[in-house]
């Protein structure tokens, strides 16, 4: 039985490994726009209530280069709120509809994130949980 040579064996994996990189896909600077078109205004809702707030007509982002995915963080206030981003039929079922579920008394920052490739934004709201 033979035995490989060791640093045969090195060299062939390291230069198998040099010409996947080089053969591996591009990755270029990232190009395009994503702008705040109509930005949210804070809102209020009341306490087991819902609030609706369709992202996309009037759009609140706007990209150069193709679909928008949204995403959200309470960044306060937690306890008050229950948002989810929610499928729009107004905008063929896409998830372009943020709802936001009032629970208790109080306020609430969110972040809403866009992001399209490899670009993102994002905008900050407030909302107010009042009882009725």
């Amino acid at each position: 039985m033979k035995h490989l040579n060791l640093p045969l064996l090195l060299a062939i994996a390291t230069t198998g490994l040099l010409l996947i990189g080089c053969l591996g896909p591009e990755i270029g600077p990232c190009t395009g726009s994503l702008t705040i078109e109509n930005p949210l205004p804070d809102n209020s809702v009341s306490v087991e209530d819902t609030l609706f707030v369709d992202l996309a007509n009037p759009p609140v982002f706007v990209s150069s280069e193709g679909e928008i995915t949204y995403s959200y963080s309470v960044i306060t206030g937690g306890r008050y709120i229950n948002p989810a981003i929610v499928a729009n039929p107004g905008d063929n079922n896409k998830f372009t509809n943020l709802m936001i579920i009032g629970l208790t008394k109080g306020k609430a920052t969110t972040e809403l994130k866009a992001v399209d490739g490899c670009l993102e934004n994002s905008i900050r709201f407030n909302t107010t949980v009042i009882e009725e």
